[in-house]
């Protein structure tokens, strides 16, 4: 039998540890994003070790992880838990989306605002955290790039409603590319100011058809 080296056994066994755990974190965060899960739903680790066929310990950290980027909540002894759409927390990121937003039209790189205009020959509509992350994307400012990512995550199972409840007043105002085009940062942060506020607006009724489309805790994954 072939004995690899002590390193090269532990390179591999941390490999498999790293692959394991980007396997368990992508999927979860997909599903999370994409709304699979209930709001107050319970994601108990033995059911994502059954669904992905890996070890304890990586569906832990992507749990905790995950926890950390506020997608789940995490109840010590208990368990980790899908949040619940509280207009007030809603409220709360499209008010920070909006301030992310105006940031980054302060730090626009405009090579990137050219290559970016040029991949999207036809105007498309934005749902809040895809805006957020597309103009923090034409930013210089990493920082505000991985914030503006977040956000976009924590809003992403809400996308179908965003689109549902604001895709045809959004598409009177215009489109991030109308924005920018007119080179007038005022302009942009005013379009940008009256995109998200429909929505600060509108945030017990986002939270009712989230209730409506998405479950409640009465969906329990045990």
């Amino acid at each position: 039998m072939l004995m690899l080296p002590f390193t090269d056994m532990w390179r591999e066994i941390l490999a498999e540890h790293g692959n394991a755990f980007s396997r368990a974190y992508s999927t979860l965060h997909s599903d999370l994003r994409d709304g699979r899960f209930a709001p107050g739903a319970r994601l108990a680790a033995a059911d994502v070790l059954a669904r992905l066929g890996i070890s304890a310990t990586p569906v832990r950290e992507a749990l905790s992880r995950l926890a950390g980027q506020g997608l789940l909540i995490d109840r010590p002894a208990i368990g980790y838990f899908v949040p619940v759409v509280d207009p007030v927390e809603l409220k709360d990121l499209y008010g920070l989306a909006m301030i992310l937003a105006h940031a980054a039209m302060d730090d626009l790189d405009h090579a990137a605002i050219r290559a970016w205009a040029g991949a999207h020959h036809q105007s498309q509509h934005r749902t809040a955290g895809e805006l957020v992350r597309t103009v923090a994307s034409l930013s210089s400012n990493a920082a505000l790039q991985s914030v503006a990512t977040n956000v976009d995550d924590r809003l992403a199972r809400l996308s179908a409603i965003d689109a549902h409840m604001f895709a045809a007043t959004d598409r009177e105002q215009g489109d991030l590319e109308d924005w920018l085009a007119t080179r007038q940062r005022r302009t942009e942060k005013l379009s940008v100011s009256q995109f998200y506020r429909r929505r600060i607006k509108s945030v017990l009724d986002i939270a009712s058809h989230a209730a409506r489309s998405l479950g409640g805790p009465d969906n329990i994954i045990s």
